[in-house]
């Protein structure tokens, strides 16, 4: 076999030294079972067959939700603007307020201790214009800045106070989150995830988190809107419904947030159409909070406008318009309604319903922190402007602070369970 491989060679013979395989046993029929007598004719109701197994269920856990509107602790780019003490005793009184499974507030501002801003910077002169001759000596002049306009840059100090009031997530998509720029909106995550804060609104920043409760759990989450190219816009309603519908498949609650609308004193009423400050535009808000419940939030959340607002039902779902100020220690007007505020308290039962809603009245003054309002102008506000601004969908807010569905204030007397505080629980 000149030419030939070994190795062909002994795969030939072994081949060849195999045996035929032994005869396969046919298999034989199996003997035919023979009825047995139970007396009981095969028709008669008594035989019933047999139950399918029950199909496995997943349970869902109960959630509290607290939502708040504005914060800013104080900054360094006013004078007088950072609390003493490092703010300690701040938020000290909202405290038992502030309990939930997820408590969520908007930080208004940016965590660094250094860094400056040019937001405030007026426009370079035009050419052409006349300007003043540079001097040969004397100190540099500093340069113009435009009326009106705030920037604020909160010590990181102040920051613990925050997860100490029981907060557990921060809406990053607002006007003052890049009042430093990147970097600044690059220092205030660094600060607050090293507290453990989730952090939720910048582009690609959406929070999902697990509640549990022995067995059961769900999934929330929080998704921010404002008009800026950081965030979320929503200003693009059909973007933003895609956003929302995007998310809805891989969650069991959705609960959106938004920071737009108009500002101040007489940005109490929600316009029935797109509002704007000066040039800026700030949002068809009905049009959008709507499109956004159509495409699969559970409820939805405002803050901008620095006042209180109305709240309406859609579809069954509540739409908040402004948890207003918050907590602004500097820079904020407080005065008249700027100064009323409120702690909205969610809860969906095991259904995913949404089972209690409430509002806690707030009251803030100059340079102090919120605390319990005994006369309650949060409820009577809400009240009045859910009612003017929205007729038949509006909610219905009793005297305790319950939040009603307009089909549900006929029975005003009826008893809703309240929201009681006791230690909030972390998401995992």
């Amino acid at each position: 076999m000149r030419g030939s491989h070994p190795w062909l060679v002994l795969t030939v013979a072994l081949g060849c030294a195999r045996t035929a395989p032994p005869p396969q046993p046919q298999p034989q029929p199996a003997p035919r079972a023979e009825p047995v007598d139970t007396g009981v004719p095969p028709d008669s109701p008594l035989l019933e067959p047999a139950p399918a197994p029950a199909p496995v269920s997943r349970l869902y856990a109960p959630v509290r939700l607290a939502f708040v509107g504005d914060i800013n602790l104080g900054t360094e780019t006013l004078p007088d603007g950072v609390p003493p003490d490092s703010g300690r005793g701040l938020l000290e009184r909202a405290r038992p307020s502030l309990v939930g499974d997820l408590v969520v507030g908007n930080f208004e501002g940016v965590l660094a201790d250094t860094g400056s801003s040019t937001k405030c910077l007026a426009p370079p002169a035009r050419r052409g214009t006349r300007t003043e001759p540079v001097k040969a000596r004397g100190p540099k002049p500093q340069p113009a800045t435009r009326p009106n306009c705030y920037a604020f840059r909160t010590p990181t100090m102040l920051a613990p106070r925050l997860v100490e009031a029981g907060f557990t997530h921060m809406n990053l998509a607002n006007n003052h989150a890049n009042d430093l720029g990147p970097a600044g909106r690059e220092s205030t995550d660094e600060a607050l995830l090293a507290l453990g804060v989730r952090l939720y609104g910048p582009l690609g920043q959406i929070s999902v988190d697990t509640v549990r409760r022995g067995e059961s759990l769900t999934t929330v989450a929080l998704v921010g809107f404002a008009t800026y190219p950081y965030a979320y816009n929503l200003l693009d309603i059909e973007r933003s419904a895609a956003v929302v519908d995007s998310i809805r498949p891989g969650v069991d609650l959705l609960l959106v947030t938004f920071h737009g609308g108009t500002e101040g004193i007489n940005a109490l009423h929600t316009s029935e159409a797109a509002e704007s400050l000066g040039r800026e535009p700030r949002g068809d808000l009905r049009r959008w909070a709507r499109a956004v419940i159509d495409a699969g939030a559970d409820a939805v959340i405002g803050h901008g406008p620095h006042v209180l607002r109305g709240m309406e039902f859609y579809r069954d779902r509540l739409i908040a318009y402004s948890l207003g100020n918050f907590a602004t220690y500097r820079g904020f007007n407080v005065s008249g309604p700027r100064g009323i505020t409120a702690v909205l308290q969610l809860e969906f039962s095991e259904e995913r319903r949404l089972q209690i809603a409430r509002l806690v009245p707030m009251m803030q003054l100059p340079r102090q922190g919120p605390f319990p309002d005994p006369d309650s102008a949060a409820i009577s506000l809400v009240q009045r402007l859910s009612a003017e601004d929205f007729g038949a969908s509006a909610a219905v807010i009793t005297r305790s602070g319950e939040i009603l569905m307009p089909t549900q204030g006929k029975e005003r007397d009826r008893r809703i369970p309240t929201i009681h505080p006791g230690p909030p629980q972390r998401p995992e």
